[in-house]
């Protein structure tokens, strides 16, 4: 239980402060530092954990080869980019860190202040019930997955979420800018350059209907697409093979109706309810109904090809400002549709709950015990080597048989 404790103190102190400050003004002085010291407090709690997650146990045995002569800093990088498609970005601030620090601590506060304060600004600029969505970063597992498992990714993520905010304020070339620099960390940045091609202008249920027919049509092609789309891709370069391992399952119907339930269904509903209350504001309903536009064409190729959920990543941190926003809605107007919005809230919370509940068998493990118990640099002595044999179980095993079989 002891070990509980940090998340604990987190949940606690978000929900209080979402109590006494939600829906006040962000400018508030009183609001705006309890809000820095709570991001603070998630910087040092990422920055200075210790074997916690799956993916940072290859990124804490990959930092031990750093070169620390500047005569093998180019050809590492060069490796490193061909054998495990790491970008400049990634391998620069790992030879930044080894050379000048010496400890992958030094990585995960650097990574954990730039990602966690770029995602409290949005939430900052978007909602006045910021606490709310720090709340759910943390109770929906997405502070692990930003700070632990897409740790290059989530450079990316959040330098385009940012560059999004200025593309709505007619800021178009720091929007490219943006995404230019995110492509220094990771590929996938570029599926952000979409965004201004996706506008939508209202969110209905025909659009809802219309995304999940093309998200069946989609599924339907699948094996079609994944056949010989690989055929196209010329090279042996890990970000071919990458390409490849994302899309060597592919989706039964069971798997498809759990996708288009999670990403369409439900979260679709609560985009559509969340629009449809919302004040009349042109400009602010707009930039809703782009980013809202963004998530569900991002959602059609989720449920219609698996593997590529990981896209929906660009869209986690609109979609927590929606939920906090939607669950005031609920609060405030109580009508005959309360018991559905409930539903769809509890389902919400219920997929993040499935997830991280899963069994892997080799390791008599859940996937929770990757991050539970929490340790720190004050736990080096503490036995987690069970972490690094989950995660070559976690890469090396289908998660769900049941859902997906091999091409």
């Amino acid at each position: 239980m002891g070990k509980m404790i940090p998340y604990i103190i987190y949940i606690v102190l978000t929900l209080i402060l979402s109590i006494i400050f939600d829906g006040r003004e962000n400018d508030n002085p009183h609001k705006r530092l309890w809000y820095g010291i709570t991001c603070l407090y998630l910087i040092l709690l990422a920055g200075l954990r210790y074997c916690l997650g799956g993916d940072t146990q290859s990124y804490m045995i990959d930092f031990d080869y750093v070169p620390t002569s500047s005569h093998y800093f180019r050809a590492y990088i060069v490796d490193q980019f061909v054998e495990h498609s790491y970008m400049p970005g990634w391998s620069l601030l790992n030879i930044f860190c080894a050379n000048v620090f010496g400890t992958f601590y030094a990585v995960q506060l650097i990574q954990a202040f730039v990602v966690n304060t770029c995602i409290f600004y949005l939430f900052k600029r978007y909602t006045k019930h910021v606490f709310l969505c720090a709340l759910l970063f943390g109770i929906t597992g997405n502070f692990f997955n930003f700070n632990t498992e897409v740790m290059r990714e989530a450079f990316a993520i959040c330098l385009a979420g940012i560059g999004m905010l200025q593309y709505q304020n007619g800021k178009k070339i720091q929007f490219y800018l943006l995404i230019c620099i995110g492509l220094f960390f990771h590929l996938s940045a570029a599926f952000a350059l979409l965004f201004p091609f996706i506008h939508f202008k209202d969110i209905n249920l025909r659009l809802l209907s219309i995304t999940l027919l093309l998200s069946f049509v989609l599924w339907g092609l699948s094996d079609l697409l994944m056949t010989y789309l690989p055929q196209y891709l010329n090279g042996e370069l890990a970000i071919v093979a990458k390409v490849l391992i994302y899309s060597n399952s592919k989706s039964t119907i069971f798997g498809y109706l759990s996708a288009a339930i999670h990403y369409i269904i439900c979260q679709g509903a609560i985009i559509y309810f969340t629009y449809k209350y919302m004040d009349d504001d042109d400009e602010r309903k707009s930039h809703f109904a782009h980013y809202a536009s963004f998530y569900l064409f991002t959602a059609i190729t989720a449920c219609g090809l698996a593997g590529f959920n990981r896209f929906l990543n660009y869209s986690i941190i609109f979609i927590l400002i929606i939920v906090a926003e939607y669950i005031y809605h609920i609060k405030e107007q109580l009508t005959e549709l309360t018991i559905t919005k409930c539903v769809l809230l509890l389902l919400f919370f219920f997929f993040p709950f499935l997830h991280f509940n899963i069994y892997m068998p080799e390791t008599e493990k859940r996937f929770y015990e990757f991050f539970v118990p929490y340790t720190s640099v004050l736990n080096e002595q503490e036995n987690v080597d069970y972490r690094l044999y989950m995660y070559y179980e976690a890469v090396g095993t289908e998660k769900s048989q049941k859902n997906t079989r091999d091409y």
